[in-house]
């Protein structure tokens, strides 16, 4: 009985496949027609042919499995997309023409108005980017009026990055901003654009993307075309002597004030907490297949020792307006730039969800790049060293 159940279970599942392929197929073949008629309509070619069609995806473990839209070759070269989601066919056969019209009569004017040296990558409308079908592709019919078509299409602008030379922060902006104001009506998507005091030269090939921990990045912005810009800019306030912070979030930018650090003991108060939240190896602890110890339901970590237990502690004391823009963790992240030419790091401790406790360097003194730190009112910062002990080494 169970293996008649396990037969008709079998039968069932490959009818249902053969039932949704049968569909399957159906549906794209109607596609098929009326992706033809589509351009035929369109460029009044009555003699066009499809001449072949595949699948417009991407390439995965599996081949182009799940891959719903279609690319059809036409038999005058061109080549008909058809996406299935959003049931809109879209066609490359004036896309040389568009993209050169866009570039000659509205990019390059933009970019040649900079006042200051640039470099841009270049840019495409519409790019599918699939590794099938890899085309800049368009519904409306294109009369050759560039502006008109474009504050109706609204194609989506694609790979364009553009960096700025610049050691006035406010010049650059400005001009950035008024090339956003000056093709938001034309495009949607979102680019970047950097702000750098030099190094452009030096952008090509795969390190076109500027190092924006680097201290010659001013500032970067992603132009979001269907909302506003948005800044990340490299502001920095004194929080130690010769350390200096800025914020990293979007269009938030520290001032003077806005971060004290105020001592609220020493390590050797930090080193008991840390202590409280570390678990020695306890007998009946058994060495896994990595090499560590796993015990059931207890946390188990290296020990932390802390190299002076005489140095500073300090918490951030944090304004008003920053404690708004906290996140949903109570943190800020920020770069932290430390000009000391000699010096101990500066360390952040704060305690977290999977282990008791947790120890970063967040400097590097006489570092040439900021470092990546996360500001909360409940950490810890120290400038030292420590030790970290395995499970019985101490």
């Amino acid at each position: 009985m169970r293996v008649r159940k396990e037969v008709l279970l079998a039968l069932a599942l490959a009818f249902s496949a053969l039932l949704s392929g049968c569909m399957d197929r159906a549906h794209y073949d109607r596609v098929e027609k009326k992706a033809l008629k589509y351009y035929q309509n369109k460029y009044s070619k009555k003699d066009v042919e499809i001449v072949d069609s595949y699948k417009a995806g991407n390439n995965g473990l599996f081949g182009y499995l799940g891959v719903e839209d279609r690319a059809y070759e036409m038999s005058d070269g061109s080549s008909v997309y058809w996406d299935d989601s959003l049931e809109t066919f879209a066609d490359n056969a004036q896309a040389d023409q568009i993209r050169s019209d866009f570039e000659q009569e509205i990019l390059q004017p933009l970019l040649a108005a900079f006042p200051v040296p640039y470099q841009a990558t270049p840019a495409a409308l519409n790019r599918t980017n699939y590794d099938s079908f890899d085309e800049s592709v368009f519904t409306a019919y294109y009369d050759g009026d560039i502006r008109t078509y474009l504050a109706e299409e609204r194609p989506r602008l694609d790979g364009l990055q553009i960096a700025l030379q610049t050691e006035d922060r406010e010049t650059g902006e400005r001009a950035v901003e008024a090339f956003y104001e000056a093709l938001k009506p034309y495009v949607k998507g979102s680019n970047e654009v950097f702000l750098l005091t030099e190094g452009l030269d030096a952008l090509s090939g795969d390190d076109w993307y500027p190092d924006t921990h680097a201290q010659n990045v001013l500032a970067s912005a992603s132009l979001r075309y269907d909302d506003q810009i948005r800044w990340y800019r490299k502001l920095y306030v004194e929080a130690f002597a010769d350390i200096k912070i800025a914020s990293v979030k979007a269009n938030f930018d520290l001032q003077e004030g806005d971060v004290v650090f105020e001592q609220v003991g020493t390590c050797a108060d930090l080193q008991k907490l840390i202590d409280e939240g570390y678990y020695g190896m306890p007998v009946d602890a058994e060495e896994n297949k990595n090499g560590g110890y796993s015990v059931h339901d207890q946390r188990h970590e290296s020990h932390v020792v802390l190299d002076d237990p005489d140095a500073p502690l300090y918490r951030a004391k944090l304004s008003q307006r920053v404690l708004d823009e906290l996140d949903s963790r109570n943190c800020l992240s920020l770069y932290v730039l430390d000009n000391r030419e000699d010096g101990l790091p500066l360390m952040i401790y704060y305690t977290g969800s999977t282990s008791p406790y947790s120890v970063f360097r967040v400097s590097e003194p006489g570092g040439d790049r900021a470092v990546f730190c996360e500001l909360n009112p409940q950490y810890y910062y120290y400038f030292g060293t420590h030790t970290s002990y395995a499970y019985g080494e101490e």
